[in-house]
């Protein structure tokens, strides 16, 4: 395997070092060794070597720095260690007849190598789209006998960025691009899997040889995305809000698929797909994108459903398997005709769940305060849970319905050759918006308080908790920070607003603004663009009433921590956000303290790693585990860049690189760059001058919001935090979604 890799690699023009082969036919023939210069290595290359089922790593010898006169007897020593005992024990282990197993051997130039090191294409841990680069002082040798120091980098090839983990960094950033390069040309020739070896000298790349990673097994792929979900659950989030989403993805999703099917046994039967809509690596939450295919594939015209949800959601990787789902034509007609009967009863339904909330908000806060005991805590959580869970999964056909009409608008406006000006314009026109609700409510408190006595002012300010309390940055993370959990936020909201009262005014009348839409709406416009705005109003009062519900949440189980605090179980109430729901419910049964000092140890390595937008797993997704790394992200000179226009306009100005939440950033008249938005970051975007995001869609928050509140903002801007600084001046035009940088800030 190692001679026939090297011949392709020689013949495709590779920088390979020059070798010879002494083949097993040749093995008691002496070598002419008149012809040889320098120093060479001596390898095995056996024709039962690095296959799938017995790979032979490190059974056969291998020589370094040969000189000409012990060539021959170096090579006849690496044909004779197929003698060796190891190789022996390893044969009858695999149960691989002596006779069986032949060798050539390789003669092979010596590298005086500054660095060695070795390319593994895939994470052979079981991580497919991350490239791994082990690489030391000196040959290789040295690393594979970890004789010398060496530093891992860790490549993740979907988003082009990487860490590393090592004291020292060997490898500047034009040398691991190149390498990353190289190995994928080497992919293209030799497979995709693979572990290749290499020396650098004089910074020039040679590949001393090259074999398939014998461990990786692709027959169970588990695809990790992070499109949409990263707008509700950005970054880090910590084990409690991971715990809980899952239970709520996976509840939810079982009672949609009993609602359009009707039949326990197929959803019994799809368990494993419910139980993994979501799931975590390293304290970051992504859909487990793979189980959301299969279970749309039940739907009808599922095929054209899937284009749809993917623009919907800004799912930027659109390959799936579209192997299509075994059902009888009976179970088919089923699926068919209630999913039908749900679109077409889903605003009625909608509004049933939208009063019964209402109820349970009520009952909610007329019945906790904080002299609960644990017990009665958990009994309220329960009856809350069995509540709202019972139908909130209407709101799952409500963004179908959304999907579908708001699709079949922007069809039919671009037909009628409306441009993305125009059609934002029109789908910008949902009145009386609930995720408009809080920051009109706020701005209004804000612009009216010196015209309020003291008590009215009071009055205006709890009934603005009560009903907003919990839309916040971040807010569906139960570790986040809200207005209800800390008053002190909102103080300094309202006082942030009243800095500028010019603006502030303009804000409000803007806000209070009746919207003028010029469009002509034929018949067929009139009524896809109805049931687009009611699924898309429906929608927003979900996303709403979600927060408050994990604002019903947070209150519990900070109350549950209170009480633990006080028995000594935790150390402060904080600290409860690092246990998991089953570890809180079932608190008498572990020691606490010692898992959260275990968990804020693994989380503090996680909040270093680079978060990425896909990960493929061979499978089951998995943590990482570093002592120490280094993130290095890619910085890409360019001065252009593209995305979609979701709310109109043209405007130049200061950038600002939103990177961590929780900072205090000074946000007015400055162009946002970030990752993505949630619904709090309406509190943000209020006081800039646009917002540019990498991740996002049509429908997604930052879209929404922006257009109500007049910004522009251009969303699916690929490495646009890695292109833009801080300080840059950039222009963005919302019309056409293109970004320009005029000019550099100073570094």
């Amino acid at each position: 395997m190692k001679r026939k890799n090297l011949e392709i690699l020689r013949d495709n023009g590779f920088n390979v070092p020059k070798f010879d082969v002494v083949e097993w036919k040749n093995r008691d023939k002496e070598i002419d060794i008149s012809k040889y210069k320098g120093k060479y290595a001596i390898r095995s290359s056996s024709n039962l070597e690095d296959r799938k089922l017995n790979s032979f790593a490190g059974q056969f010898d291998t020589y370094l720095n040969v000189v000409p006169k012990k060539i021959n007897k170096k090579v006849q020593a690496c044909f004779n260690s197929i003698n060796n005992k190891n190789v022996d024990d390893y044969l009858k282990k695999k149960k691989i007849k002596t006779k069986d197993i032949k060798m050539d051997v390789i003669i092979q130039e010596m590298v005086n190598a500054k660095y060695s090191g070795i390319i593994f294409t895939s994470n052979p841990q079981g991580l497919l789209n991350e490239t791994v680069i082990v690489v030391g002082k000196g040959l290789g040798n040295n690393i594979v006998e970890d004789k010398i120091l060496t530093t891992t980098y860790y490549y993740n090839r979907t988003d082009k960025v990487y860490y590393y983990d090592g004291l020292i960094d060997y490898l500047n950033k034009e040398l691991i691009e190149e390498l990353i390069t190289l190995s994928e040309k080497i992919k293209e020739v030799l497979g995709e899997y693979l572990d290749i070896e290499f020396a650098i000298k004089d910074n020039k790349i040679y590949i001393l040889q090259a074999r398939p990673i014998t461990t990786i097994d692709t027959s169970n792929l588990v695809i990790l995305d992070n499109s949409n979900i990263v707008e509700s659950y950005p970054g880090i989030s910590l084990p409690l809000t991971i715990s809980f989403v899952h239970f709520v993805y996976s509840n939810v999703f079982k009672k949609e698929a009993y609602r359009l099917t009707k039949n326990k046994k197929l959803v019994e039967e799809n368990n494993d797909n419910f139980n993994n809509m979501v799931a975590s690596s390293s304290g970051r939450i992504y859909y487990k994108i793979s189980s959301w295919y299969t279970l749309i594939k039940f739907l009808p015209f599922s095929k054209k459903i899937i284009p749809i949800w993917q623009d919907m959601l800004g799912v930027k990787n659109k390959t799936y398997d579209d192997t299509k789902i075994k059902l009888s034509f009976i179970t088919k007609l089923k699926i068919y005709y209630n999913t039908f009967k749900e679109l077409k009863n889903v605003s009625k339904n909608m509004d049933k769940l939208n009063n019964k909330f209402i109820e349970v908000n009520d009952y909610f806060y007329t019945h906790f305060n904080d002299k609960l005991s644990n017990k009665q805590i958990i009994k309220l959580y329960s009856l809350i849970k069995d509540e709202l869970l019972s139908s909130w999964d209407i709101t799952l056909v409500n963004d179908l319905y959304s999907f579908i009409y708001t699709g079949l608008l922007k069809k039919r406006l671009n037909k009628k050759k409306y441009n993305e000006e125009k059609i934002n314009d029109y789908i910008s026109g949902i009145t009386n918006i609930e995720s408009l609700k809080p920051i009109k409510s706020l701005i209004e408190l804000a612009y009216n308080k010196d015209k309020l006595s003291k008590k009215e002012y009071k009055l205006l300010y709890d009934n603005y908790i009560f009903k907003y309390g919990d839309r916040n940055l971040e807010e569906l993370k139960l570790e986040s920070e809200t207005f209800r959990t800390n008053n002190k936020l909102l103080d300094r909201k309202i006082k942030e607003y009243r800095k500028d009262k010019n603006k502030l005014s303009i804000i409000y009348n803007d806000l209070n603004k009746e919207k003028d839409i010029k469009i002509k709406e034929d018949f067929i416009t009139r009524f896809i663009s109805k049931r687009a705005m009611q699924g898309i109003k429906n929608r927003e009062i979900s996303r709403l009433n979600r927060s408050r519900i994990y604002g019903m949440v947070r209150s519990m189980f900070l109350g549950i921590s209170k009480n633990l605090v006080k028995e000594k179980r935790l150390r402060k109430k904080e600290d409860i956000f690092y246990l998991t729901i089953d570890e809180v419910f079932n608190y008498k049964k572990y020691d606490l303290k010692r898992i959260v000092n275990t968990r804020k140890k693994e989380y503090k390595m996680f909040y270093a790693l680079p978060s990425y937008s896909r990960l493929i797993f061979t499978n089951k997704e998995f943590d990482k585990n570093h002592k120490r790394i280094n993130k290095i992200v890619k910085e890409i000179e360019k001065n252009i860049l593209e995305g979609i226009p979701t709310s109109n306009g043209k405007v130049s100005g200061e950038a600002l690189v939103i990177e961590d939440i929780n900072k205090n950033y000074d946000v007015k008249d400055k162009i946002l760059i970030t990752k993505m938005t949630d619904p709090g970051w309406v509190f943000l975007l209020i006081n800039s001058k646009g917002v540019i995001a990498e991740k996002g869609s049509i429908l997604s928050h930052t879209a929404i919001i922006s257009r109500e509140i007049k910004i522009p903002s251009i969303v699916g801007v690929e490495n646009a935090t890695n292109v833009i600084k801080t300080g840059d001046y950039i222009e963005m035009d919302a019309y056409t979604g293109r970004i320009k940088i005029l000019k550099r800030g100073k570094k």
